[in-house]
């Protein structure tokens, strides 16, 4: 999901899930209405005359090749315009997300002629589809039109010749307005079936991308510690490659990741909770593979705490309580207790059964990083992976998080994502990285005395 924009997945969730309901709802069900209705009738007329039969149904194969044509060039154009209007949408996300910094630095005319540019390119490609759609079906119109006027001058003068009684005639007359029904409304069918093949190969986009898969017999571990051996990874549409890497993390200690941007250092934690897999090497926990352990099992003995908080809009207590589904009240607020946002949340109108907005709106950068914590308290897992909180914090904030942070990491193995490094000078060891390798490892003071890239990267700060 990290390739995919906002826009993209609303649209295959709201529009093109609602074309496949329709599809299997009332699509399939009419579709085959029609095509016993047109059997019935058909094999009726070609008993009452077979001569009469095959008039009527002679220029149907070229009227259904030619909705063929239309719905494989129709097809390629709604494709098009279902790609726009994902663009489109992506695009209103993030104007409305970003209106704020587009007021500040006057944005806001480069944004609306992207906008404006992408609902000008949604608007043509909808104009193409429906004009192909218009073409096609008018001509298929005009060719089932022709079947039942061709029929009906044929059948008039065989019956002027008494080669066919008049009740016959009239018969056909009749009755085949009947038959040719189903096949005018594979008109509306057709346009349907362009929206849903589109839709259907979005959504199976979605469905199939890959799912890890637990072990027949899965492992738990008993010890905590981590190590890496000799892992290799790639990005698929990225330059980053990660060879090699090896190290070891002591069960209750703390590790530094240190390194510039694009280093390696979210993709280590990445590859610990297997969000991604890489091509070779190992990663273990208490000397298990992870790919030996239930996912479940994993993501349950490991405690994310980041920077970006993920915020919910529901109640203060339920945002915690993702840590702990089962936790009891009392056990939420201790966690909060321990997180030093206790004392805020029951100053609120409705203390834990606040509802706060979309990703925590109306709570600021420390109170949403110390709900993050709050969640790791209650999930008391062993393991915490966590990116240096206090960098974007107020001196307030920043004492209260590093205060709930100290008893957080108390007796668990951790791993840190440093920026400041003054922050990570008494951690037990330090890993950093450089473009996917390990570089240098070591403590605050055997770095420091290298003058390697970890006093490079101290002196600029």
């Amino acid at each position: 999901y990290t390739n995919e924009r906002l826009g993209e997945i609303s649209t295959i969730i709201h529009k093109d899930v609602d074309n496949m309901e329709m599809v299997v709802g009332h699509l399939w069900t009419r579709m085959s209405a029609d095509f016993i209705v047109a059997l019935i009738l058909g094999i009726g007329l070609f008993c009452v005359d077979w001569r009469m039969g095959l008039t009527m149904v002679a220029i149907l194969p070229i009227a259904l090749f030619s909705l063929y044509r239309g719905i494989r060039s129709g097809m390629k154009a709604q494709e098009e315009s279902q790609d726009n209007l994902a663009d489109m949408v992506s695009l209103f996300v993030e104007y409305v997300k970003g209106i704020p910094v587009l007021k500040v630095f006057g944005g806001k005319g480069m944004f609306r002629d992207r906008l404006d540019h992408s609902v000008s390119e949604f608007g043509e490609s909808s104009k193409n589809t429906s004009r192909l759609a218009a073409v096609s079906v008018g001509r298929y119109t005009f060719l089932i039109e022709l079947a039942f006027a061709l029929m009906a001058t044929i059948g008039l003068w065989w019956t002027l010749q008494g080669e066919l009684s008049l009740f016959a005639y009239l018969m056909f007359i009749i009755v085949s307005k009947e038959f040719y029904k189903p096949f005018v409304n594979m008109e509306s069918h057709w346009l349907n079936y362009i929206k849903v093949k589109d839709s259907y190969g979005r959504i199976s986009h979605l469905l199939n991308a890959p799912v890890i898969t637990n072990p027949e017999q899965p492992k738990t571990a008993t010890h905590f510690n981590l190590s890496f051996d000799k892992v290799d990874f790639h990005y698929e549409k990225e330059g980053f490659e990660m060879k090699n890497l090896t190290f070891h993390v002591p069960e209750g200690t703390v590790t530094a990741l240190v390194g510039s941007s694009g280093s390696g250092k979210t993709t280590i934690t990445n590859l610990l909770l297997r969000f991604w897999e890489p091509q070779t090497g190992s990663i273990r926990i208490g000397g298990l593979d992870i790919r030996e352990m239930d996912y479940d099992y994993l993501l349950g003995k490991i405690s994310v705490v980041m920077q970006n908080v993920i915020l919910f809009s529901d109640t203060i207590a339920n945002n915690i309580k993702v840590g702990n589904q089962h936790a009891t009240q009392e056990e939420i607020e201790d966690a909060a207790r321990r997180a030093m946002i206790h004392d805020f949340i029951i100053n609120l109108p409705e203390g834990y059964e606040t509802k706060i907005g979309e990703n925590g709106l109306g709570l600021s950068g420390g109170q949403k990083q110390r709900l993050s914590i709050a969640r790791a308290f209650l999930k008391d897992a062993p393991i915490i992976l966590l990116d240096e909180i206090t960098s974007n914090v107020d001196p307030v904030n920043e004492y209260k998080i590093q205060q709930a942070m100290s008893s957080l990491i108390r007796n668990r193995t951790v791993l840190v994502i440093a920026h400041h490094l003054q922050t990570i000078r008494n951690a037990n060891q330090i890993i950093v990285m450089d473009k996917g390798h390990l570089v240098e490892y070591g403590t605050h003071a055997e770095l420091a005395a290298k003058n390697g890239m970890y006093c490079k990267l101290l002196s600029m700060q």
